[in-house]
């Protein structure tokens, strides 16, 4: 049997027969709360990015999912909706490039810990549905290229969320392996949320 260690985490005020989605909202709802406050997100949000930032913070992003999706073993899904949308946006040969990327991302090695990484980047993609909308001054109205990212490439996404809280649900109520999810996702949000901090100097690792 594979064992799963990653981090110790603070014991939770919430009862451990609180469902484990609503474990994970309270732990992260702290780091959750910044990342909406994050200066490229908010203005996307606010209208009022313009095209350069908004590539850099695209390429920012590139520079983290991409070595995400290495290190869980998946397909290259979002960046290449990033690489996409940077390709749109006239700066595709940035690409070209070394682009920084993240070489912190956490260890995931067993399903528990892949699945609680899995949960920020499911609940970053629920939420950039709206930003996705509010790029239509930015980008045109109803025009695809330039956020497909954060369209989740068209699919709809709410239907993906709803698909992961039933892997969710499934974990078996064992402490250790809610733990496991837990411990997961918070060194996953405190790796995206350290990595964001440097996109205004994309260029630089």
């Amino acid at each position: 049997m594979q064992v799963c260690r990653l981090i110790e985490i603070e014991p939770s005020a919430t009862p451990d027969s609180a469902p484990l989605r609503e474990l994970l909202r309270r732990t992260t709802a702290a780091v959750h709360a910044r990342m909406h406050l994050h200066p490229g997100f908010a203005a996307v949000q606010e209208r009022t990015i313009d095209r350069a930032d908004y590539t850099k913070l695209l390429l920012r992003l590139y520079g983290f999912y991409l070595p995400f999706e290495t290190a869980a073993d998946l397909a290259p899904v979002r960046s290449g909706w990033l690489a996409s949308d940077i390709a749109a946006l006239g700066a595709g040969k940035l690409l070209d490039a070394p682009v920084p990327r993240c070489r912190a991302i956490p260890r995931l090695e067993c399903p528990q810990t892949l699945l609680g990484a899995l949960y920020v980047i499911e609940g970053s993609a629920l939420g950039g549905t709206g930003l996705a909308r509010s790029l239509g001054g930015l980008l045109g109205e109803g025009n695809m290229a330039g956020r497909w990212f954060f369209s989740s490439g068209g699919a709809d996404h709410g239907k993906q969320w709803r698909a992961f809280l039933d892997r969710l649900a499934a974990v078996p109520a064992e402490a250790a392996q809610r733990n496991n999810v837990v411990a997961g996702a918070t060194a996953m949000f405190a790796v995206f949320e350290q990595w964001l901090d440097g996109w205004e100097t994309i260029g630089h690792a």
